[in-house]
């Protein structure tokens, strides 16, 4: 990609305003150019923060949304580079730019402090363009800039207006910018200016209204599925009216239902966009510079009559960041179809251009989420550019003594609360699980000096080389009884000790093998020491399920001691009705120790319930996405409990990873029915991998698709394992 020549300059109003709570209007920016001919080749490189639509002649430039993606400003910005070949002529052209507030210029007070960040400013652009290989045009003080134009407002966390009537084709060439004022050169950020490599955010998917009921104040829109992204709407009304759109995810008694979720974002109307007609004719608009977490979406306002309006004048989109999906999880039963489909929909709802925890109400980086879900994201989608980008966020968030926060990017916030080991993880788990995953070592090379640092940093807690100084197993149900949550220094001691291990596979890869030494023994230590205080009888006979699991899924006990263990945990978990009594870290090892061990069927028994707590309770009450809490009563797009989808892959469908890209994997079908089937597929280094089965009586069917150069072992119950190639085959059980 073409790099910026010292002739572009940072333009843009020249003022800065602190305030918050304010309007906010978007900034346009616009420059007339002349060129001889028509160019053979034309390209731009653009970077508006904190977003920016691009036009030229009129025409919008790229498909993509809410570019470029966040990032620490302070460290770093991202551009973008478009072919403008086609939108160029001979004679007068305009290249104009809008900008949008994003993350950058946030008016909106919160209590993650973004409003008081360090690189807050106006929105600001550089811009070059390039025709037959030459600069030809660069932002200076030439530009001509305003603030008075259709979008009056916008603010990342509440929402946008857009008064039609002041549209007035200031894209176009011909267009008079004579009342306009000069840009002025302004500082430039304090990060470094590099490519974004990553996908972009594009309108993924458009859904349409599944139910059109009356409210309080207007008409509600159901769409079905919890979404992310926007409205757009194609209505008519009458000039001077203003339509209020509404969001939210759950509806109260017939209206729509925000409480739960808006109490962090302390100004400013939540979860709310407003577009004002310009005419008598149907106008078709939707928000550039914003996204809502949504199902349900309200029309109001003097707009809107009493007459219901038609079911199709608005649409949502689905918005994110556009991953290329490479892998895949079928089975026939229905509950275990819908929770993976949940699973995967929190995943997207939840990424737009950094990964969040949920996108209604906070849209914060939070770590831990990421590495709760990140074992099925690599499988399933193409991360590697998406997750490098954000393991960059992640060190630049790092503080000289190595200590990270619980969300990245972030401007001050997240660092003496809401981290610790097992959110801090994101920086081992990620990389690793995408080199397990592809082969690839790219995002290892990017986060190795943090991950170096940050262990000197963990080191400074330790107490007999046990830590205590993060969140514990976050989210458990609320209303159980005897609920015997792993104690925090025992989860804290198990991601330590995890992070340590993966720190010595770091150094080998890379051929430090000294180094790797030390920290495999540093690793076996810390092992040591929780075995040492946590393996006391009378501590285990009184332990919870997540205690239990954790012992068993970070390997602290192994060989006939885990046998027992785990022998005990399904016993546990069947005396509990086979409800869960953990957190989001204990779910993820509860699940995966219980199979890990032989015990499938008892994990399937807890992930197939349908009364509280259960996926199939959330599912029943009619998510779409995956709840942040059993009770669903705050957000209801949350991915800190998908795991589940990672867990069904692996031991559902069977197929488990036990080398480096599926050099060597193995298929380990768990038959939940007489009659049932499962298939998996995902791409590797070697070629797609797929295995379908299906179990009918005692007659099983197998198609499978093996890489080239991979070795594929099945195995089945009490029989020796096999190894299969690619083929057909038909087994008797």
């Amino acid at each position: 990609m073409k790099k910026f020549t010292e002739k572009a300059k940072w333009i843009g109003k020249g003022e800065n305003n602190f305030q918050v709570d304010v309007i906010s209007p978007a900034h346009q920016l616009r420059k007339v150019i002349n060129l001889d001919k028509a160019p053979k080749s034309a390209c731009c490189l653009i970077c508006g923060v904190g977003c920016y639509s691009l036009y030229v002649n009129g025409k919008r430039v790229g498909d993509d949304v809410l570019s470029p993606a966040f990032t620490v400003y302070d460290k770093r910005a991202l551009y973008l580079e478009y072919d403008l070949t086609e939108y160029l002529t001979q004679g007068e052209n305009v290249i104009a730019v809008k900008l949008g507030d994003g993350f950058y210029n946030q008016t909106t007070k919160d209590v993650w402090n973004f409003y008081t960040a360090s690189w807050r400013s106006l929105p600001k652009l550089i811009f070059e363009l390039f025709t037959d290989g030459e600069s030809h045009t660069v932002s200076d003080d030439s530009w001509k800039l305003t603030t008075n134009g259709a979008t009056v407002h916008n603010a990342i966390r509440t929402g946008e207006y857009y008064d039609a009537r002041k549209a007035d084709g200031w894209r176009e060439v011909g267009y008079c910018d004579a009342g306009w004022e000069f840009a002025k050169i302004v500082h430039p950020l304090g990060g470094i200016l590099e490519p974004q490599v990553m996908p972009p955010i594009r309108e993924c998917e458009q859904l349409l209204a599944v139910g059109l009921t009356k409210s309080k104040n207007g008409w509600i829109y159901d769409f079905g599925k919890n979404t992310a992204g926007y409205a757009r709407i194609k209505m008519k009304s009458s000039p001077g009216k203003t339509l209020i759109i509404k969001y939210a995810e759950i509806l109260e008694n017939g209206e729509l239902m925000t409480d739960g979720i808006s109490n962090l974002v302390k100004t400013g109307e939540f979860a709310t966009d407003k577009y004002t007609f310009a005419t008598d004719d149907v106008e078709e608009w939707n928000p550039e510079f914003v996204y809502h977490g949504f199902r349900y979406v309200e029309l109001s306002g003097d707009a809107i009559g009493e007459e219901e309006p038609p079911i199709d004048a608005v649409s949502a989109l689905f918005v994110h960041t556009d991953l290329r999906m490479k892998g895949g999880f079928t089975t026939s039963e229905e509950l275990l179809t819908k929770i993976y489909d949940a699973g995967v929909r929190a995943f997207l709802s939840n990424y737009h251009g950094f990964s969040e925890d949920c996108p209604q109400r906070e849209k914060n980086g939070w770590t831990g989420d990421s590495v709760i879900s990140t074992d099925y994201a690599v499988c399933l989608f193409d991360m590697k550019e998406a997750y490098k980008k954000w393991m960059k966020d992640i060190s630049d968030t790092q503080r000289v003594n190595g200590q990270l926060p619980g969300i990245a990017p972030t401007s001050s916030w997240g660092y003496n609360w809401g981290s610790g080991p097992a959110w801090d993880m994101a920086l081992f788990a990620l990389p690793y699980a995408l080199y397990r995953e592809t082969g690839d070592t790219e995002c290892i090379d990017v986060v190795y000096e943090s991950a170096k640092k940050y262990l000197e940093y963990a080191r400074y807690y330790e107490k007999g080389r046990l830590v205590l100084f993060g969140l514990a197993d976050w989210c458990p149900p609320s209303k159980l009884d005897n609920l015997k949550i792993a104690p925090n220094e025992l989860s804290d001691s198990c991601y330590y000790r995890a992070a340590l291990g993966i720190m010595s596979e770091f150094e080998k890869i890379r051929g430090n093998i000294e180094n790797a030494n030390y920290y495999l023994q540093y690793s076996n230590s810390v092992k040591q020491a929780i075995i040492d205080k946590y393996l006391d009888t009378d501590a285990i006979s009184d332990a919870g399920q997540g205690y239990l699991a954790m012992l068993l899924y970070f390997r602290i006990v192994e060989g006939k001691e885990g046998e027992e263990i785990a022998a005990r945990l399904a016993e546990m978990l069947r005396d509990d009705g086979y409800v869960h009594k953990v957190g989001i870290l204990g779910m993820k090892a509860l699940l995966n120790a219980l199979s890990a061990y032989g015990y499938t069927d008892v994990a399937y028994r807890a992930v197939t319930r349908r009364d509280y707590p259960s996926y199939g309770y959330m599912i029943d009450s009619g998510c779409t996405t995956l709840a942040e809490h059993w009770e669903m009563s705050q957000s209801l797009n949350h991915h800190m409990y998908a795991d589940v989808v990672n867990w069904m892959m692996r031991n559902i469908a069977g197929v488990k990873n036990t080398g480096i890209s599926y050099d060597s994997f193995t298929v380990t079908p768990f038959f939940f029915g007489e009659n049932c089937q499962a298939s998996f597929e995902t791409e590797t280094a070697r070629g797609k991998l797929s295995v379908f089965w299906e179990k009918l009586g005692s007659k099983l069917s197998l198609d499978i698709t093996v890489p080239r150069g991979s070795v594929a072992t099945l195995i089945l119950p009490g029989k020796e394992p096999k190894a299969v190639e690619s083929g057909k085959l038909l087994l008797d059980l």
